[in-house]
């Protein structure tokens, strides 16, 4: 099999930072023993992990999501600092039992003694370095877009920790969820399908390539902005004029704004009471909404509630 090929697409939503294309090669396994096991990561590293590691550290958002539902919690180490935040994470007030919630900072990892860290795949290659250097077994791993990337990240962590078929029931309940999502709103003809738009305090909606944008397609919904030419991190930036002139069924709000507590609550209050744009369909028949910043930009087994969520909002009568 042919060693994987760097990832090159990265995707930039409101709270992941960065964010990559999974690649179809990633997660190749090689066994060294009966003990061990060795996989390439989603920068074509081979990385050598016991079969059952159990000082297990997640610093992404989607690896805190699956490995916090998919792994004992006497086995994880640390989550991201996001971890504890509701108004972000999917996990919070799930994770109590789990002692540390961390950033790449290569001293405190490397005093924890991990065998396993998950990392983004854009992560800081001089810290991995030196991870690396010290021992430690460093995963790069990219954020799924669509739900077969979704599932393949789910199978490589499900391998590399040992619980392959508690990462398939995931997937099987994952695609549950979502068979029966779909069953509902194809009820709705094409032609009334309603079209959506995220819309951030800097004017940006996520286009085509954007876990939004599956999100909003297997919801039954259209996304507005999806034959907009996108920015590398399938961003679209829209003047307020532009903004009007879509004129969405359904305006999605953010649930969270980096550094900003009440950022939210604030950007809620003036675009809906913007004398500019009363005029706006969705203002106008009350359909804007703030959707949870943890499931509006979901790459996990949460993107199924992601969905829900918002074939709620467009379909209330279909979920009665």
């Amino acid at each position: 099999m042919s060693r994987p090929a760097k990832t090159i697409l990265l995707a930039l939503s409101v709270l992941l930072a960065l964010a990559a294309q999974a690649d179809a090669g990633a997660g190749r396994e090689q066994h060294r023993d009966s003990t061990s096991v060795e996989l390439a990561d989603d920068r074509g590293y081979l990385v050598g992990v016991p079969r059952q590691p159990r000082r297990i550290i997640s610093l992404t958002m989607f690896t805190d999501d699956i490995l916090v539902e998919l792994v004992d919690h006497r086995r994880i180490l640390g989550l991201t600092n996001f971890s504890l935040d509701p108004s972000i994470s999917n996990v919070a007030g799930k994770t109590a039992d789990i002692p540390n919630r961390l950033t790449l900072n290569t001293e405190v990892i490397i005093a924890l003694q991990p065998d396993l860290v998950f990392v983004a795949n854009w992560s800081e290659a001089d810290k991995v370095q030196q991870l690396r250097k010290a021992g430690v077994a460093v995963f790069l791993i990219a954020t799924g877009l669509t739900i077969p990337a979704i599932e393949q990240k789910i199978r490589i962590i499900g391998r590399l920790v040992g619980e392959q078929e508690a990462a398939e029931r995931m997937i099987e309940r994952m695609g549950g969820r979502l068979q029966s999502i779909k069953l509902k709103v194809s009820k709705i003809p094409l032609q009334k399908r309603l079209t959506v738009l995220d819309y951030s305090p800097w004017g940006s909606a996520q286009g085509k390539g954007s876990s939004w944008d599956e999100i909003v397609r297997l919801a039954g919904l259209i996304n507005a902005v999806a034959e907009f030419s996108a920015d590398e991190w399938a961003q679209v930036f829209l003047s307020a004029e532009k903004l009007l002139e879509l004129d969405p069924d359904i305006l999605i709000l953010p649930g969270w704004v980096a550094g900003d507590p009440q950022g939210a609550d604030s950007f809620y209050r003036e675009l809906v009471n913007d004398p500019s744009l009363r005029g706006m369909r969705a203002i106008r028949e009350k359909r804007v909404y703030r959707m949870p910043e943890g499931l509006k930009t979901a790459t996990s087994q949460y993107i199924a509630d992601a969905v829900e969520t918002l074939a709620r909002f467009a379909f209330p009568n279909l979920f009665k």
